[in-house]
C-alpha cells in the first residue's frame, strides 16, 4: 500500500486487494459472498493496481455510483461472474480517460467489496474507502444508507452490456428494499443470468458523497480496516494483533471477546432461501467439557455455549445460554494451522460442499465476538432476528428471546462447565459455575424455577449425580439484588 504524495490517493496493490479478501471474509463470516471466488475474480481481472480515497478528499465533481454483484452463493460458485457489475457501472458512470469518477462499495464482504475494486481499477476510477457497514448484512434495506439516500436510478446490464433493467425513480425514493425487489424481480425475469447479476445505482456527485458522510451515513476506512486485519494473518502473533485492530477499531467504549477456543464436531446444512447451517464444537482444553453451537444463515448468526455430557457413553450437547446474537459479529480465526492461502474461512467451510470438515476437526478454531453498535438500528435486529428463527427453526430449534447485546451476555451470565475425569464419565463428575466478574453471588435451582435471592448460593462443584434429570438453573446475584441473564441446562439421567 503505497500513498500518493500530491493527495490522498492511496494505491492498493494486489497483495493489499488479496489480504482484504482475507480480512473481509474474517469480518463477515458467512455474508458477502464465498472467498474461493473473490480471490478467482481478483486474479482473473488482472487488476494489480487500484486507486482508494476516503469520503473527505473525493473532489466536489467526482461522479460516483454504487457498484455491485447480486447472488446466490451456490449460484455464484456456477457462474463466477463479475462482469454485469462492471457494465452496469460503466452504463450508468460512462467512465473514461481524464473522467473523474469513483465506485462506492455497499459493505465489506469477500465479493461485495472486491468486486467495486476491481470495477475501480478496470475503469480507472477511485475506489472509495468508507461504506456502508463494516461487514455483510443481509438484504438491502440493512445497510444501505439507512434508506436516507435517494437511489435516482437502477442500472442493471448483462456481461455483453445489454439492458436488463434501466429504472429512474423520484428523489423520495429512499427504501432500499424497492431496489432489492427491483433486482429480484429482474433476476427471475432473465433466467440466462442463472442467479448471478450485477447493478449500479445511487449515481452522486463527490459533493453530495461529503454530505452523506458528514451524517454520519458511511463509516469511515472500512476498506483499509478489511485490510490490515487481512495482513496480520501473515504475521507470526496474528491472534494479538488482530485483537487489538478490533479493539481499536471499536474504540474503548467496547471490547472485542475471545469467547471460545475448539474444534468442530459436527456441521450440518438445510438448503432454503438462503443456507441454513448448525456447526457444534468442542473445547479444545483437553479437562473442558465446554463447547459451543452456531446456528448460521450466511451472517445471519446466533452463537450458544454447550457442555458435552457422555449419555450411556455417547457425548451429548446441552445447550446453554447464547454467547453473541447477531448482528452482533460472530468471527472465526483458524489458529492452529494455515487453510488454504489465508486463516479465514466461512460457515460453509464446515460442510463438505464447500469444504473440507475433517479438516476442521482437528484443527483449533477460535470464535471471536465483536460489538456491532452502529447495526443495532430497530429494524436491523429484527431482520437479523427473523433470519435467526429461521435458520434455528430448519434444526428443529426455537429463539423466542430479545436481542441482547454482545458485552450483556459476556458479562453478566453464569458459566457452566464439568471436569473431565478420567475414568468418571458418570455420575462422579462435578458441575462447575463459575462467574465473569468479581463480587457477585451465583445462586441455583434444580427444579427449573426461576433463581431469586432465596435460592441456593453455589460454594462448591455439584456432584452429576445430584443434577442428573433436573433443570438447572442459575443466575448472578449483586447485592442481594438480580444482576445478569439466566443461564438453563437440562441434565440428562446417565
Amino acid at each position: 500500500m503505497q500513498e500518493q504524495a500530491s493527495s490522498k490517493v492511496v494505491n492498493y496493490s494486489y497483495t493489499d486487494l488479496y489480504d482484504f479478501i482475507e480480512g473481509a471474509t474474517f469480518l463477515a463470516t458467512g455474508g458477502g459472498g464465498p472467498k474461493d471466488v473473490a480471490h478467482y475474480f481478483l486474479k482473473e481481472s488482472g487488476v494489480s493496481l487500484v486507486n482508494v480515497i476516503t469520503s473527505p478528499f473525493v473532489s466536489d465533481d467526482m461522479q460516483i455510483a454504487c457498484a455491485a454483484e447480486v447472488f446466490a452463493p451456490s449460484a455464484i460458485e456456477t457462474k463466477r461472474d463479475f462482469l454485469p457489475a462492471l457494465k452496469s457501472y460503466e452504463g450508468l458512470i460512462n467512465p473514461e480517460p481524464g473522467k473523474n469518477t469513483g465506485v462506492l462499495p455497499g459493505e465489506v464482504g469477500a465479493i461485495n467489496g472486491i468486486v467495486p475494486a476491481i470495477v475501480a481499477g478496470l475503469t480507472g476510477s477511485c475506489l472509495i474507502a468508507d461504506t456502508q457497514t463494516d461487514r455483510a448484512t443481509s438484504e438491502m434495506d440493512m445497510g444501505l444508507f439507512q434508506n436516507n439516500v435517494p437511489y435516482y436510478y437502477l442500472n442493471m446490464l448483462n456481461d455483453d452490456g445489454q439492458p436488463v433493467l434501466q429504472k429512474e425513480y423520484s428523489s423520495s425514493a429512499v427504501d432500499a428494499m424497492v431496489v432489492e425487489t427491483d433486482v429480484i424481480g429482474a433476476m427471475k425475469a432473465h433466467p440466462e443470468l442463472k442467479g448471478v447479476g450485477g447493478f449500479a445505482t445511487y449515481p452522486m456527485t463527490g459533493l453530495d458523497l461529503k454530505r452523506y458522510y458528514d451524517r454520519n451515513l458511511l463509516l469511515p476506512n472500512t476498506f483499509e480496516y478489511a485490510r490490515l486485519l487481512g495482513s496480520y494473518m501473515r504475521e507470526p502473533d496474528f491472534e494479538n494483533l488482530i485483537f487489538k485492530a478490533i479493539q481499536t477499531r471499536i474504540g474503548s467504549q467496547y471490547s472485542p471477546y475471545r469467547m471460545f477456543k475448539g474444534r468442530l464436531v459436527s456441521a450440518r446444512q438445510v438448503e432454503g432461501n438462503q443456507d441454513y447451517g448448525m456447526a457444534d464444537f468442542m473445547s479444545s482444553d483437553s479437562e473442558s467439557c465446554l463447547g459451543a453451537r452456531v446456528y448460521y444463515s450466511n451472517e445471519n448468526m446466533i452463537a450458544y455455549y454447550l457442555l458435552w455430557v457422555l449419555v450411556r457413553c455417547v457425548p451429548t450437547p446441552i445447550q446453554l445460554g447464547p454467547m453473541a446474537i447477531g448482528p452482533d459479529a460472530i468471527c472465526y480465526l483458524l489458529t492452529s494451522a494455515k487453510y488454504l492461502d489465508g486463516y479465514s474461512f466461512t460457515n460453509e467451510a464446515f460442510t463438505d460442499d464447500y469444504g473440507d470438515p475433517d479438516f476442521f476437526k482437528t484443527h483449533e478454531i477460535e470464535i471471536m465476538g465483536i460489538p456491532e453498535p452502529s447495526l443495532r438500528r430497530p429494524d436491523l435486529i429484527n431482520n437479523f432476528k427473523r433470519e435467526i428463527k429461521a435458520t434455528m427453526g430448519a434444526f428443529g430449534g426455537v429463539y423466542g428471546g430479545p436481542y441482547i447485546p454482545i458485552e450483556q451476555l459476556q458479562g453478566a451470565q453464569v458459566g457452566f462447565d464439568m471436569l473431565k475425569k478420567e475414568g468418571e464419565p458418570g455420575g462422579d463428575s462435578h458441575l462447575i459455575l463459575s462467574s465473569p466478574v468479581e463480587g457477585v453471588i451465583i445462586r441455583y435451582t434444580l427444579d427449573g424455577s426461576a433463581p431469586d435471592r432465596n435460592s441456593d448460593i453455589y460454594k462448591e462443584s455439584i456432584p452429576y449425580s445430584v443434577v442428573a434429570g433436573n433443570l438447572v438453573r442459575a443466575r448472578l446475584f449483586h447485592g442481594g439484588k438480580l444482576s445478569g441473564i439466566t443461564v438453563s441446562a437440562n441434565f440428562p439421567k446417565i
